[in-house]
């Protein structure tokens, strides 16, 4: 199947208007200013707009709890209103620096929140640390991200393939493992992590494909990976090649379990794949979107219908517009909240990461905790992983009757940091 059949699935419908590289939108939700303290601006960087990447959910989620923040009275001890500023990095490494280079050259700026930066990681971490700019939930996928002071991720999705291949495995008792990624050097290190951890909880490797982020016929790659007889799939693609490999296998007859990481295809894509879609997994990190039980997740879903009708359609919950993204974001704009209410007086740059350093940050109470509670001061035990706070990973089931995701509670959750040690 050709992708670009693929690319007029519901995927991204919700566009955005064109944006020239580095063009900034700046986005103030309802609320007064206080006369004695000037507003605070995080960034929302992310490929936007393009016909193969369209993270528009990361600004949204961002929209989503500053319009409900500064509706409660801002930021902080003095009420200080929350600014969204927007980047563009256009799905290439010079866009990725440039929008770095502008979060960290605005003289309000405290943080860039929930950054989708995959191309040029190492250059935009430092501009961010040389600046003292903290990322709030990146994207963390290379060695240097694991260790660099000024990430704050709240999860840890270099081990969710790790995680998704051996979970699966576990959940459908099957041994023989197969891989799928992308060409890219962090793919490739992914890849072959997988494999180890696969092989240490007592599993077998089928082999493994990769395929350039350029590819618009998936079929070929999904044939070899096939005919080297897997038990389970194991992918890791960005959204807009998920979609097309599930397709793609699906009209080469595969008829096998395939996992990948939560969040990396919308709920229409693979509900119109049907039901003869193979059993498919995600290593998530989050219940999902729609759950219940869960009052984080009750007052996100309400925020987000209240921006929506404030005319943001970005923010809809609509299975087209993968809402999970949203609510991703939405959690790492709730890290700035409670690091602002330790800051004494005018929260700035400089205060806010001191804040940040020394907060502890909750998601929920018991049962309804969305995600474990995370000490900032506290770094992982693992020299390699000293930034990665949070490496749990469990396993979600989707169900083609209810079109949802459940937790699969057949197999426990792993440890990313003891998976791949």
């Amino acid at each position: 199947m050709r992708i670009d059949r693929v690319r007029r699935l519901p995927l991204a419908v919700a566009a955005v208007g064109a944006l020239a590289a580095g063009l900034v939108i700046a986005t103030t939700a309802a609320g007064a200013r206080t006369k004695a303290a000037p507003s605070v601006d995080i960034w929302a960087i992310a490929p936007i707009g393009l016909p193969a990447e369209d993270v528009f959910q990361t600004p949204a989620g961002d929209k989503v709890a500053a319009r409900y923040i500064n509706s409660q009275g801002g930021l902080g001890k003095l009420h200080q209103k929350l600014v969204v500023k927007v980047c563009n990095t256009q799905g290439t490494p010079t866009g990725e620096l440039q929008c770095g280079q502008q979060a960290t050259a605005d003289p309000n700026s405290i943080a860039v929140v929930e950054p989708i930066v995959v191309r040029n990681t190492d250059a935009f971490t430092a501009e961010l640390q040389n600046h003292g700019l903290p990322a709030i939930n990146p994207f963390v996928n290379a060695p240097s991200d694991f260790v660099n002071p000024i990430n704050f991720p709240l999860w840890s999705p270099n081990f969710a393939l790790a995680a998704c291949a051996v979970l699966t495995a576990r959940s459908t008792h099957l041994t023989k493992i197969g891989f799928a990624s992308l060409t890219l050097p962090i793919n490739v290190g992914e890849v072959n992590a997988a494999i180890t951890a696969t092989k240490n909880a007592g599993f077998t490797s089928a082999g493994d494909v990769e395929l350039p982020i350029t590819s618009t016929d998936l079929s070929p790659f999904a044939r070899q990976l096939q005919q080297m007889n897997p038990q389970v799939d194991a992918v890791q693609f960005p959204p807009f090649l998920t979609g097309a490999w599930l397709a793609a296998s699906q009209q080469l007859g595969v008829n096998v379990p395939t996992c990948t990481q939560d969040g990396l295809t919308d709920y229409q894509t693979v509900a119109g794949l049907g039901s003869s879609l193979p059993p498919f997994y995600v290593a998530a990190f989050l219940p999902d979107v729609f759950s219940k039980g869960y009052p984080l997740i009750d007052q996100f879903r309400s925020q987000a219908l209240a921006e929506v009708k404030a005319g943001d359609k970005q923010a809809s919950l609509a299975p087209t517009s993968n809402p999970q993204l949203t609510l991703n974001a939405w959690l790492a704009t709730q890290v700035v909240a409670q690091a602002s209410a330790n800051v004494k007086g005018v929260i700035n740059r400089t205060k806010f990461l001191t804040a940040l350093n020394h907060s502890t940050v909750r998601f929920g109470a018991g049962k309804q905790q969305v995600l474990p509670t995370i000490n900032f001061a506290k770094p992982n035990s693992n020299p390699k992983y000293t930034r990665l706070f949070n490496t749990r990973i469990f396993l979600k089931k989707w169900d083609p009757n209810t079109k949802r995701y459940k937790t699969d509670t057949s197999v426990r959750p792993v440890f990313g940091d003891q998976l791949v040690p």
